[in-house]
C-alpha cells in the first residue's frame, strides 16, 4: 500500500487517477440517466400500443369494459400459444426481435456513452505517461551529452534527476582524483628516478674504475667505501619512499592513543645523539611531562625524528632547542635551531618531496624526511608551521588540539 502512496506523490499518476474516477463516476450516473430514460420511452411505447389496441378492440364490437379485460389480464401460456398461431404467419412469435425499436435506441447512447468514456481514459492516460516517459528520455539525453541536468516535476523523476546528477558529479570528481593520482604517481617515479640515478651512477663508475686497471689496497678500500654510502643512500631513499607512499596513498593504520608526548619526543632526540655530533650541534630537550595528546606513539616518534634530524643537519657548531607549550586548547611542540636558516624563496618548499635545499650539506639527506612528518601531523589532525631566516635559524612549529572531555 506505501508503494501506491508514494507512486501518488508523482502529478502524472495522480491526474490520470482523479480524472478515471470522474469519468467512472460520469459515467454510472449518465448510464443511469440513460437506463431511466429508456424505462420511461418503453413504457410510453407500451402503453400507446395497448390503447390503440383498445380502441381498434372497441371499433370491432367489444364493449369497453370487455376490451379493458382483454388487455389488461395477465397472459397464460395457452393464451401465447394461440397468439402465436395466430401471427406466426407475420414473423411474430414470442422470442422475435420485433418489439426492440421501443429500447433500441437508447441502448445504443448508453454503449456510446461508456466508449467515450473509456476512450477519453485512455487518451488522457496516453498524456499522462507520454509526459512522464518524456521526463525520463530528456534525463537520459541530458546525461548522454553531459548536459545541465533539469529537475522535472514529477517527484520520483525528479529524485532520479538528483540522483543521477549526485553521481555524475562523483564519477567526475572520481575521474579528476584518478588524473590526479597518475600524475602524482608520474612525478614521484620521475622524482625517485632522478635521486635514484646519482648513486647508481656513481656505483657504476667506481665499478668501471677498480676494473680497469690495478690499484693499492688501500686504495681499493676507498673506492669501496664509496660504494658503501651509495648503497647506503640507495637503501635510505628506498625505504624513505616506501613509507612515504603509503601515507600517501592512506595504507597506514594509526593505533591512536593518550600518549606522554615527552616520551616519543625523547626516543626520538636519543636516536640522533650521533647525527648531531658528525654536525658539531648540541641537542636540548626542553618538553615538559605531562603533557599527553591522542597519537600514534611510532608514527609521532618517526614525525619528530624526522624534523630534529633535519634541523641537526643544518645546525653546525649551533644548539637544536625542543620544547613544549600548552594552554587549555593546544598543545604546541616547538623545534628551533640557530642554523644557517632558509630563505623566503626556498621557504614554501621545504615540504615539497625530495626537495634539497640549494647549499645542502648532508648528502645522505634524500628530501622527504619534511615531506613524511609533514603528512604525519596533519593525519593525526595537528598542524606544522615553520619560520626560518637565512643565518640566524629555524623554527617549526607542531600544532594540536587539546582533547576535550564533557562531563
Amino acid at each position: 500500500m506505501g508503494g501506491y502512496v508514494k507512486t501518488l506523490e508523482n502529478p502524472s499518476p495522480r491526474v490520470f487517477l482523479f480524472v478515471c474516477l470522474a469519468l467512472l463516476f460520469g459515467i454510472f450516473f449518465g448510464s443511469a440517466a440513460l437506463h431511466s430514460y429508456e424505462n420511461k420511452k418503453a413504457a410510453v411505447s407500451v402503453n400507446e400500443y395497448k390503447l390503440a389496441l383498445a380502441a381498434r378492440l372497441s371499433d370491432s364490437g367489444f364493449s369497453d369494459e370487455e376490451a379493458a379485460e382483454m388487455i389488461l389480464e395477465k397472459a397464460t401460456p395457452d393464451d401465447i400459444s394461440a397468439g402465436e398461431r395466430i401471427l406466426s404467419s407475420y414473423g411474430i412469435s414470442a422470442d422475435s426481435p420485433i418489439g426492440g425499436e421501443f429500447v433500441y435506441s437508447p441502448h445504443l447512447a448508453s454503449d456510446i456513452l461508456t466508449s467515450a468514456g473509456v476512450l477519453l481514459s485512455l487518451i488522457v492516460g496516453s498524456i499522462c505517461f507520454n509526459n512522464v516517459f518524456g521526463d525520463i528520455r530528456k534525463l537520459t539525453e541530458q546525461l548522454e551529452h553531459e548536459r545541465d541536468i533539469t529537475f522535472s516535476k514529477e517527484h520520483d523523476i525528479g529524485l532520479l534527476a538528483e540522483a543521477a546528477d549526485a553521481l555524475r558529479k562523483q564519477t567526475a570528481h572520481l575521474v579528476e582524483k584518478l588524473s590526479d593520482e597518475k600524475r602524482y604517481l608520474a612525478d614521484y617515479l620521475n622524482d625517485f628516478s632522478h635521486q635514484i640515478k646519482t648513486p647508481c651512477t656513481g656505483l657504476m663508475l667506481n665499478n668501471d674504475i677498480l676494473k680497469a686497471a690495478p690499484m693499492p689496497f688501500e686504495q681499493q678500500l676507498e673506492y669501496l667505501k664509496r660504494d658503501r654510502k651509495c648503497l647506503e643512500r640507495i637503501s635510505l631513499l628506498v625505504t624513505a619512499s616506501l613509507k612515504l607512499a603509503r601515507l600517501d596513498a592512506g595504507a597506514v593504520e594509526y593505533n591512536f592513543e593518550q600518549t606522554d608526548i615527552s616520551e616519543p619526543i625523547a626516543e626520538a632526540v636519543a636516536q640522533l645523539g650521533g647525527i648531531a655530533c658528525e654536525n658539531d650541534a648540541e641537542l636540548i630537550n626542553e618538553t615538559d611531562r605531562g603533557i599527553t595528546l591522542n597519537i600514534d606513539r611510532l608514527w609521532f616518534c618517526e614525525a619528530v625524528t624526522n624534523l630534529v634530524k633535519n634541523a641537526a643537519e643544518h645546525t653546525h657548531g649551533g644548539q637544536v632547542h625542543i620544547r613544549t607549550e600548552s594552554d587549555p586548547m593546544t598543545v604546541r611542540i616547538i623545534i628551533e635551531d640557530n642554523g644557517c636558516g632558509i630563505s623566503e624563496d626556498e621557504l614554501p618548499k621545504v615540504f615539497k618531496r625530495f626537495y634539497s635545499k640549494s647549499h645542502a650539506v648532508n648528502s645522505n639527506s634524500v628530501g622527504i624526511g619534511m615531506s613524511t612528518a609533514k603528512r604525519i601531523v596533519e593525519d593525526m589532525n595537528g598542524r606544522l608551521f615553520i619560520e626560518s631566516e637565512p643565518e640566524r635559524g629555524t623554527k617549526i612549529i607542531l600544532e594540536f588540539l587539546q582533547t576535550v572531555t564533557l562531563l
